[in-house]
């Protein structure tokens, strides 16, 4: 199983590409490798920005097969690259993802094309399993312009985490924590 990293450029709303954000000294995206190096055998970067990427090592760095088509895109591009069936996805802003959270879920894979936390009546689509059976679909979608990712839900197999699940490997839900704003900085 792999692991695929959204690393989507220079945020409109920052100004600035979030996944060089320091957390407790560290770029969001140092600390996201970290982590999943430990978990995957491979880890691959989707971005339009290759050169910034370049100084990582042990990953693989691909652009957008689809240019302009945002974490759809990525997620398709990401799949087709992938040499494996599973993937874990997760977007390049969030600082805080949790092994063991992330752990349960690839244990859980088996039945399904897409395993993602689901609170409150809002999905995390940046932070899931999918299995390259979504590649059709995804495909078909981007074909449309159709960029919602919720709406593969209802053509693939999913289990939605619920909070209670998720809480008890993350009681804050500290893995679903994005950085989208300046203020989330002062989070």
């Amino acid at each position: 199983m792999n692991a695929i990293i959204l690393a989507g450029g220079k945020s409109r709303r920052m100004g600035f590409d979030k996944a060089f954000i320091k957390i407790e000294g560290m770029p969001i995206i140092k600390r996201e490798l970290s982590l999943l190096k430990k978990i995957f055998k491979e880890v691959i970067i989707v971005t339009n920005g290759l050169d910034k990427y370049r100084g990582f090592k042990k990953v693989s760095i691909i652009k957008d097969v689809i240019p302009e088509r945002g974490p759809l895109g990525g997620i398709y591009s990401g799949l087709i690259s992938s040499n494996s069936l599973y993937n874990f996805v997760v977007a390049c802003d969030m600082p805080f993802i949790n092994e063991a959270l992330i752990k349960y879920m690839i244990k859980n894979k088996e039945s399904y094309d897409i395993i993602l936390p689901k609170i409150n009546g809002r999905y995390h689509p940046l932070f899931g399993i999918y299995n390259k059976r979504c590649l059709p679909i995804i495909k078909h979608m981007l074909e449309q312009n159709r960029l919602k990712i919720s709406d593969i839900f209802l053509k693939l197999k999913c289990y939605f985490i619920s909070r209670k699940k998720i809480e008890e490997f993350d009681q804050g839900l500290l893995s679903l924590v994005n950085i989208n704003t300046k203020d989330d900085l002062l989070w």
